[in-house]
């Protein structure tokens, strides 16, 4: 989707990249081995000179080069950064609505979210596992799925790479990659600002410059801040919850120290304050603790599926900071480029949480029936550094053999701190209540007791990887690749607990050490054929590896410090990639067939009353599917863009844990959770036949389907969403210089209500957690460009 405007020199929008890195492409030509410079990534349909829909390429970095995307025998899904501004879409978490393939696990605080592909992701609370898919922002790779849940700032575009990427990027990314450039400074003087406010007091301001600084140094930078009260409420004190509060700058400097050497150094700082999300109750089990204690101590308060309020004694809240910066070079050699990046990262987290979900707890007896009825409260905070490495070389040009090869260097350390406070009614004087005693201050013993645990994690990696294309002929080539990997995981942990015995939800004190060390090999290979000029078809192969585990988490035992074995994947995808340019149309089609061995999730068990999850090699795994990506120019004035996804994930060979050595029978054969079966979105920009004497008038319309899908590995038949449908619209004038622009926005016109993860707490009740979008709402935007 773009904006019509006239054909001109580009804005700040673009990030003024087509001009300021032309001479970046004609120096290093299509198959460079520069990962990020910001290069245009040119949208699915640009316009025209009188401002209509054309189709144009799109120029991707998807394998560490400069390519289009047509040529990359990949499976590739490419949204520009305008694509979601306009469509109000700011973070990860709301990519699924443009790209079907993606799932976002969003968890109560960031710490505990993540990113599935295909259906395969990697959701843990554990301190020693990574994510199963990749997120790289400017070639740095980020260590955990909590840092890339700050807003988007300032993107060029964001390229989802499908399946396991076991040559190129290689870490953590067995079941995919997230590869997101930001913009670039522009060669001519620019800026902007924009402001944007939305029902529910949700409001958005973003501002920045870029040009040059001199005649070989050239600077952006960009500013945020942004704010929502929520969509619910804590019915115990009135308190808006799952809302947030943000801010935040990036800065990039380009420095192009000679014809052939360019400096690109980032340096970016966002905060975030959220009140969410919080733990709302849907359905409640029948019950006698259900019954006589837990819904009606809930009142004013009614659970059910469209429930988003809470009453909680302990508001939800979640801080975070995330900070970085890298440094770039690209070095230009004639027949060869060299790219190395530098770069650190920090993040903090600090969650609290209401772990008994009331506010009046306890209000019986912990025996018997009501053994739930503890007041339960979690505090917590990590404390994140990383330090990567990148070195690497790639042919330039046309040759009879295209290459990339590097080395790589990572290492992180995370240090943890976790509290769990829980008081019980342990006696009281009163008489029984249908069979329940109840608990009265004066009349009652209260007991509290705390857990308190401190464990750092630590994790080095080394690695060198190549791919080489052979190019036989004009039109038929083989690609052969291959990373070798060494991963070495260690933890420290210590519990202090004020009972020897296990309590609700904590285990009595334990100290521990281990350290686990595992060697990889994963790699790639493929045939590719070009029909014709603009019909590409391709086979691939690819060995996925992610690296061993620890499950180092607040609530482990001896049995935990076994290290979580390796996940290895085999990978087929068969696809092809069409453009029939006089019909304004481009195409691609992708099959593919994943199989995970040794498959890293979490699986629930109770712990003294309480659920608690533990990381674990789960067994075997696999997804298919058939997926298809489209633009259709229909006109000069309406656009058609989207995807469409069939995937079955399922688990094959479930490893059971020893607490239930007889689960595999109604899990084996099952979906995965996370992954729904039909997926797909279709966007129509059509350029209105209004007669405006000084611009356009673009309403964009988006159309995001959702299959069945449930939330929990053990199949729980109340962890499911159903099917659901959500329909989008902008409304947007465009001045003609490309100055100004207003839009109306109209999210979830139909008003359909869903949630994206249902918890189940036992056999009591289901905890779920509702998204921003997932009600109508409306909103102005408007920007001015300078």
């Amino acid at each position: 989707m773009m904006q019509p405007r006239q054909q001109g020199e580009p804005t700040i929008e673009q990030g003024g990249n087509d001009m300021q890195h032309a001479k970046h492409l004609r120096r290093l030509a299509a198959g460079t081995a520069m990962a990020v410079m910001g290069l245009s990534g040119s949208a699915v349909a640009q316009n025209s000179a009188d401002g209509g829909f054309l189709l144009e390429e799109i120029i991707v970095t998807a394998q560490k080069r400069v390519q289009n995307l047509q040529d990359v025998p990949v499976a590739i899904s490419v949204v520009t950064g305008d694509q979601l501004e306009q469509a109000n879409i700011n973070s990860a978490e709301q990519l699924f609505q443009r790209v079907p393939t993606i799932t976002f696990r969003k968890g109560n605080t960031n710490k505990d979210s993540a990113i599935s592909i295909r259906g395969v992701g990697t959701i843990s609370f554990a301190s020693g596992v990574e994510p199963s898919v990749s997120t790289v922002i400017d070639g740095v790779v980020y260590a955990r799925a909590g840092q890339q849940t700050a807003d988007f700032l300032d993107l060029e575009r964001v390229e989802v790479l499908r399946g396991p990427q076991g040559s190129i990027f290689g870490k953590n990314a067995s079941a995919g990659v997230v590869n997101i450039t930001t913009r670039s400074p522009s060669s001519t003087p620019k800026g902007f600002a924009e402001a944007s406010y939305y029902e529910g007091n949700e409001y958005r301001l973003k501002a920045g410059v870029s040009g040059p600084l001199s005649d070989k140094l050239s600077g952006l930078v960009t500013g945020f801040f942004s704010h929502f009260d929520g969509n619910g409420k804590n019915v115990f004190n009135g308190h808006d919850v799952n809302g947030y509060e943000r801010y935040g700058a990036r800065m990039k400097l380009v420095l192009d120290a000679t014809e052939n050497v360019t400096f690109t150094a980032i340096a970016d700082y966002a905060k975030g304050n959220d009140n969410g999300y919080a733990d709302s109750i849907g359905t409640v089990f029948p019950g006698a603790y259900q019954d006589q204690i837990f819904k009606p101590s809930l009142a004013p308060l009614t659970p059910g599926a469209k429930n988003k309020d809470i009453d909680n004694d302990l508001d939800p809240k979640t801080r975070d900071k995330n900070s970085g910066v890298s440094l770039q070079a690209d070095i230009d050699l004639g027949t060869a480029a060299i790219t190395s990046i530098t770069a650190y990262r920090h993040w903090y987290n600090y969650q609290q949480r209401d772990g008994d979900f009331r506010s009046d707890a306890p209000l019986y007896v912990a025996t018997g029936a009501a053994a739930s009825d503890v007041r339960s409260h979690d505090r917590g905070d990590l404390s994140f550094d990383q330090f990567t490495q990148e070195l690497r070389i790639a042919s330039t040009g046309q040759n009879f053999i295209d290459y990339v090869a590097g080395v790589y260097y990572y290492t992180t350390k995370e240090v943890d701190f976790f509290n769990r406070t829980v008081t019980a009614c342990t006696a009281t004087t009163l008489a029984a209540v249908n069979g329940l005693l109840p608990c009265r201050a004066g009349a009652s013993t209260f007991t509290t007791n705390e857990g308190n645990a401190d464990f750092t994690t630590k994790l080095k990696n080394y690695a060198a990887f190549g791919q080489a294309t052979v190019n036989f002929t004009d039109d038929f080539r083989a690609i052969l690749g291959g990373r070798y990997t060494e991963d070495k995981v260690s933890f420290d942990f210590a519990r202090r607990s004020t009972s020897t015995a296990a309590f609700p939800g904590v285990r009595p004190a334990f100290t521990a050490t281990g350290t686990t060390k595992q060697d990889g090999i994963s790699g790639n290979a493929g045939l590719q054929y070009d029909f014709a000029d603009d019909i590409i078809g391709y086979a691939t192969y690819t060995r996925g590896y992610k690296g061993p585990a620890l499950n180092v988490f607040f609530n482990m035992i001896g049995t935990d410090t076994l290290p979580i074995s390796e996940e290895t994947s085999n990978a087929y995808e068969a696809g092809l990639k069409t453009r029939f340019p006089e019909a304004g149309l481009m195409l691609n089609l992708a099959a593919f067939k994943t199989v995970y061995d040794g498959y890293q999730a979490n699986n629930l068990e109770l712990v003294a009353g309480q659920v608690v999850t533990r990381l674990t090699n789960a067994g075997s795994v696999s997804t298919r599917g058939l997926e298809a990506d489209f633009t259709w120019a229909a006109s000069r004035d309406l656009e058609f863009n989207g995807g469409v996804s069939y995937t079955k994930a399922r688990i094959d060979k479930f490893k059971c844990p020893t607490t239930n050595p007889t689960c595999a029978d109604a899990i084996n054969g099952k979906p995965l959770p996370f992954s729904a079966k039909w997926k797909g979105s279709v966007t129509a920009d059509w350029r209105l036949p209004v007669d405006l004497p000084n611009g356009d008038l673009n309403l964009s319309n988006t159309v995001q389907f959702t299959s069945k899908q449930g939330f929990d590995i053990n199949q729980n038949p109340n962890a499911v969403q159903s099917g659901y449908s959500t329909w989008d619209a902008v409304l947007a004038w465009t001045s003609d210089d490309d100055k100004y622009r207003l839009s109306l926005i109209a999210k979830n016109i139909t008003d359909k209500q869903y949630v994206i993860l249902r918890i189940p707490n036992g056999t009591a009740f289901m905890r779920q957690i509702t998204p921003r979008d997932s009600e109508r709402y409306f909103g102005a935007s408007a920007r001015v460009n300078f």
